[in-house]
């Protein structure tokens, strides 16, 4: 699982890391796409084998209703074409595909090319390796330019109305779909989470002080935050991730949340900036592999043009760069849990 670079308020650390109308009636099963696959190599995955595993859908309401913690309310759109934000146009003459990596060998092997070819593409290929973060940001991937494609959406929105902040209440978000309804919730909660505590903003609030500190900790989540018991907590994570994730979340160095005292919750306490350059995001048709797996590309859009002076202006903007990301989702025998997931800003 690949993190994202968080700059802690309260205690500076890294975290590695090389958005129609409801439609109550929304089916659970996969809806199809108009817009044909994207034109320029490479997929985003390999060919699917003839002998790939079998998935049993697990109805909508049956995982919310299973998950053993209070869940949040969703509604979801009818499907549609991703939508820009103001002032985007989204580009029609292709863009530069780029991917953030630990090695080059990584990348090669995904985008089907060569350690040679990068370097071709990257002679900065050096400078562009982070110390820090211990990857290559930014590498282009390939010469030619990338054809978007306007997959169909759904926009599902996520709301736990218990929680003290209106900002972190509700969150709204496009995912791909073709997911079945139970994966579109779980991926709208996986955006949820990450967005408000484990990405922008880092841990819960509100919080009270602890008397004594417990390791990096000086928080316990208080009432108002999205989980103050962290049995709860366990469940809606287990719920929405796979426990490969969930373990890599909680055993990192240092973490974000632990268990306290009495089931209690410990956090920390922080945020990150986002990148001025942003200009949404789309994805890629989700393909099941032979494992069973469900992946795609979330393919984060910027401006990275010398003309772009911010957004205080009039003009449109048209990004110009993608940046590639995995998505992938994992079967179980309780419906699909996020297995790779990092926010596109």
């Amino acid at each position: 699982m690949k993190k994202c670079a968080v700059i802690l308020s309260s205690l500076a650390f890294l975290l590695t890391a090389c958005a129609s109308a409801p439609a109550d009636s929304v089916s659970a099963t996969p809806v199809p796409t108009e817009t044909p696959a994207p034109t320029v190599e490479p997929t985003p995955s390999p060919t699917p084998a003839p002998t790939m595993a079998v998935y049993d859908e697990v109805p909508f309401d049956d995982w919310r209703d299973g998950a053993g913690c209070t869940m949040p309310d969703y509604t979801f759109s009818a499907p549609h074409k991703p939508q820009p934000q103001e002032q985007v146009t989204w580009p029609t003459d292709g863009v530069t595909l780029r991917y953030n990596a630990q090695t080059l060998e990584e990348t090669a092997k995904i985008f089907h090319t060569t350690v040679e070819n990068l370097k071709e593409l990257n002679p900065d290929w050096q400078d562009k390796y982070s110390c820090a973060s211990g990857c290559y940001w930014g590498l282009k991937v390939q010469a030619d330019p990338y054809t978007l494609a306007m997959n169909n959406v759904v926009t599902v929105t996520v709301n736990a109305p218990w929680v003290e902040g209106y900002y972190d209440r509700t969150e709204v978000c496009d995912v791909p779909a073709a997911l079945d309804k139970q994966a579109r919730a779980a991926l709208a909660s996986a955006y949820y989470f990450q967005y408000h505590w484990w990405g922008m903003h880092a841990g819960f609030l509100p919080y009270e002080k602890l008397d004594e500190p417990v390791g990096f900790f000086n928080y316990r989540a208080a009432d108002g935050a999205f989980y103050t018991k962290f049995s709860e907590f366990s469940d809606f994570l287990h719920t929405v991730y796979s426990d490969a994730w969930v373990d890599d979340m909680l055993s990192m160095d240092p973490a974000l949340f632990a268990e306290g005292e009495n089931d209690t919750i410990l956090t920390l306490d922080g945020d990150r900036g986002g990148n001025i350059a942003y200009c949404g995001h789309l994805f890629t048709e989700p393909e099941l592999q032979p494992d069973g797996s469900l992946t795609f590309w979330q393919l984060s859009l910027t401006c990275e043009s010398d003309d772009f002076k911010g957004w205080a202006g009039e003009e449109t903007i048209v990004p110009d760069t993608a940046t590639v990301t995995t998505v992938r989702l994992v079967p179980t025998e309780n419906g699909w849990r996020v297995d790779a997931l990092e926010l596109p800003n």
